[in-house]
């Protein structure tokens, strides 16, 4: 069992067991607090810790999950699309920089970066 098939699998057994959520915005709510602990662990002055700064990462990726569990999209098929449409983006943002004769976006602003992505989002969807 893939670990996608996993969450969906515990997801299940929690909601069983009547450990479920009720709404949606109590998941978006878990989900905000989630990437709060994240931003306090990349904040934190000096070297963070990268144990539990993973935890963190992975308690938001565990509660995104559960919202796609919540909705009844398949984890797997939701993350596979988006990384087909990311796909697409950057194919075309590829095609912006070739057809500015540039290689690549190495030593380029995160603002010029950020108008190429908007530019494909606009080409490709």
């Amino acid at each position: 069992m893939n670990l996608l098939e996993k969450v969906t699998l515990l997801e299940g057994e929690a909601d069983q067991f009547g450990f479920r959520w009720e709404t949606t915005d109590q998941i978006m709510e878990q989900i905000i607090s989630e990437c709060k602990e994240v931003s306090e662990h990349l904040n934190v002055p000096g070297n963070y810790s990268k144990t539990l700064l993973q935890e963190e990462i992975g308690d938001l990726l565990h509660a995104v999950f559960s919202l796609c569990v919540f909705c009844q999209f398949s984890p797997a098929e939701t993350l596979e699309k988006t990384l087909l449409k990311f796909d697409r983006r950057l194919q075309s943002v590829k095609q912006l920089a070739a057809e500015r004769g540039l290689e690549n976006l190495v030593g380029h602003s995160f603002d010029e970066l950020m108008s190429f992505w908007k530019q494909a989002k606009i080409n490709v969807g």
